[in-house]
């Protein structure tokens, strides 16, 4: 069986589409910042959603359950601290955040996550919402470990004690 020429074009268009379609996807993935450039983007704080919707003020999150086995390591980063700080405190490039001079802003944290190879992510988080400084971690901690989080006066939620 032979396709006409019309159907080889036609066939030709979807393909070329479909690569193009592919290479946008993948293009706009890699452009990301460092806090969304990983598929479990935001799972600390949904998880944290989820255990208001149910009622509860305190709950337990492991990060290794709610980002994915492949991260073996995480720490808090805290308002002020430096690009330079963090590289230096945790070994990551920092750069990807764009903090500037004045360091992580005032309300803002961020889970970072370490994976086994040497990879890592930042999952940045609104300290209105999810605040993870209110008890000072300063070096990496096991993921599989459990983070305790309670609900707040205000109606955020912080690391406890």
């Amino acid at each position: 069986m032979r396709l006409s020429t019309t159907a080889r074009l036609l066939i030709a268009i979807v393909i070329v589409a479909w690569i193009g379609i592919l290479a946008l996807l993948i293009g706009s993935r890699m452009g990301t910042g460092a806090e969304t450039r990983f598929s479990t983007s935001g799972a600390l704080e949904q998880a944290v959603a989820a255990a208001e919707g149910n009622g509860q003020t305190i709950t337990g999150v492991v990060p290794q359950d709610v980002y994915g086995e492949e991260w073996i390591a995480a720490a808090v980063v805290c308002p002020f601290e430096t690009e330079q700080g963090i590289a230096q405190r945790y070994d990551v490039d920092a750069s990807e955040l764009n903090l500037g001079s004045g360091g992580v802003p005032e309300d803002t944290n961020y889970l970072l996550l370490r994976s086994a190879v040497g990879g890592h992510a930042f999952d940045r988080m609104d300290r209105a919402d999810v605040d993870l400084c209110t008890v000072p971690l300063g070096q990496y901690i096991d993921s599989r470990a459990m983070l305790p989080l309670g609900e707040m006066e205000h109606g955020g939620w912080a690391l406890l004690n």
